[in-house]
C-alpha cells in the first residue's frame, strides 16, 4: 500500500508506470518498528494509490482505483490483470488489514465515508522516489540487515587525532541512542541536527570527516552498522557547515536496508554505484 511522501512540486508519477517498474514488488520501511516489509507487485500498486491520494481513502475507493489501473495496464499490453470486482474487494480487504496489523497503515472512522485508510507517519517505501494477490509478508528487522560500507581508505586524507576522537565519541552516542531509544529516535536526532553557517560543500572537508569516522570505526569495539556510520558522518558534516543528507534506501530483492550520506547529490561515504543497487526510501 502507500508510503508518506515529502512535499514536492512535481506531478505524481502515473500509477501505470509505477506498476511496470514495481511489477516484482517494492519495499516499505517503518521507522517506528525498525522493520522492512516486502510487498508484491499488486501490493506496491495498492500502496502507491494510498501514497498519491490527497486524503484518506475508503476500501471501496481503493478497490475502484485498482480496477481502473488494471484497465489502463491491460490496454498497454505489457502486463495483464484479470480479476472480478468481488475477488479484488476481498483481496484488498485482507491486504489492508495486514498493513494495519503491521502498523504501516492507520484506520480512521469517517462519519460519512465510514472506515478510511491512510499511511502511518514515519513509513516510507521504494515507490516514493522511483517510478513505478497482495500480501505483506517477508518482514525483517531493518537494523540487522544494515551493515557498514565505505569507500576504500587508500585515497583518504589522514584525520587529526581530535577528529578521530570526536567521531569515536559520536559512534558511541548514536549506538546508545539506537539501543535505548530506538530507530525513530536516531532518525529524529539527525532530522533536527542543524547545519552551521555559512554553508560549504568543500570536497576535501567531506573526505576528512569521512576519514575520521572510518578511522574511529577501526578502533570501535563492535562493527558499526551503516546507519550509525552515516548518522555520524551527516551530523559531523553539518557541524562543519556542510549541508549533508542521510539517505535511507532498500534493495527490493532480497529485501535489505542500507544508508549512506550525500552532499550536493554526490555520495560521500560509499561507492557512487550504491544508488544503482538500492532504491531511495527517505532523505533526512
Amino acid at each position: 500500500m502507500t508510503l508518506p511522501t515529502s512535499a514536492t512540486n512535481t506531478a505524481p508519477v502515473p500509477l501505470s508506470m509505477i506498476a511496470k517498474q514495481h511489477r516484482d514488488g517494492s519495499v516499505v520501511l517503518s521507522t517506528a518498528s525498525d522493520r522492512i516489509f516486502k510487498l508484491n507487485g499488486v501490493g506496491a500498486l495498492t500502496w502507491t494509490i494510498l501514497e498519491q491520494s490527497e486524503g484518506d481513502l475508503s476500501l471501496a475507493e481503493v478497490t475502484e482505483e485498482l480496477l481502473q489501473q488494471f484497465e489502463v495496464i491491460n490496454r498497454d499490453g505489457e502486463m495483464h490483470y484479470e480479476i472480478s470486482r468481488a475477488q479484488l474487494l476481498t483481496d484488498t480487504t485482507r491486504f489492508l488489514n495486514a498493513l494495519v496489523a503491521a502498523g504501516l497503515v492507520e484506520v480512521l472512522n469517517d462519519p460519512h465515508a465510514g472506515e478510511t485508510y491512510r499511511i502511518t507517519e514515519g513509513v516510507c517505501g521504494t515507490t516514493t522516489t522511483t517510478l513505478a494477490g497482495a500480501s505483506a509478508t517477508h518482514t525483517t528487522n531493518a537494523l540487522n540487515v544494515v551493515t557498514a560500507s565505505a569507500p576504500s581508505p587508500q585515497s583518504e586524507p589522514r584525520p587529526r587525532k581530535w577528529e578521530t576522537l570526536t567521531a569515536f565519541g559520536s559512534l558511541i552516542a548514536f549506538d546508545l541512542l539506537l539501543r535505548f531509544r530506538g530507530f525513530s529516535a536516531l532518525i529524529r536526532k539527525v532530522e533536527t541536527w542543524p547545519t552551521a553557517e555559512p554553508h560549504t560543500t568543500d570536497p576535501d572537508l567531506c573526505r576528512r570527516v569521512c576519514a575520521a569516522v572510518n578511522r574511529a570505526q577501526v578502533y570501535y569495539p563492535k562493527k558499526a552498522m551503516c546507519l550509525q556510520h552515516s548518522a555520524v558522518v551527516t551530523c559531523l558534516l553539518r557541524r562543519k557547515a556542510v549541508p549533508a543528507e542521510m539517505v535511507l534506501a532498500a534493495q527490493e530483492f532480497p529485501p535489505k536496508a542500507h544508508a549512506w550520506v550525500e552532499v550536493g547529490n554526490e555520495v560521500v561515504n560509499d561507492k557512487p554505484t550504491v544508488r544503482e543497487v538500492y532504491r531511495t526510501l527517505r532523505r533526512i
